[in-house]
């Protein structure tokens, strides 16, 4: 199966950290998010959540949210918009 570059970027698994830079906000802020916002997050067997690419945008669209894909090593155009 082929992938796009957009395809790729959209699956990269983006940590509480990553997600807090790339929206401003507080590692807290961020596990609020998962836990009571319902920002898609899946946990680890260290018991660290990871968040999809996708799933951010999915997220920061629905909230009307600027993100900084910079800040997390993408470029905004490798991330499709909802």
């Amino acid at each position: 199966m082929c992938y796009t570059t957009r395809g790729i970027a959209m699956l990269k698994s983006l940590t509480t950290g990553d997600v807090a830079r790339a929206c401003q906000v507080s590692q807290a802020t961020v596990l609020n998010w998962i836990r009571d916002r319902g920002l898609n997050a899946y946990m680890t067997p260290g018991g660290h959540f990871r968040i999809q690419a996708a799933d951010l945008n999915s997220f920061a669209a629905r909230y009307h949210m600027p993100v900084d894909w910079r800040a997390v090593g993408l470029a905004p155009d490798e991330v499709a918009t909802p």
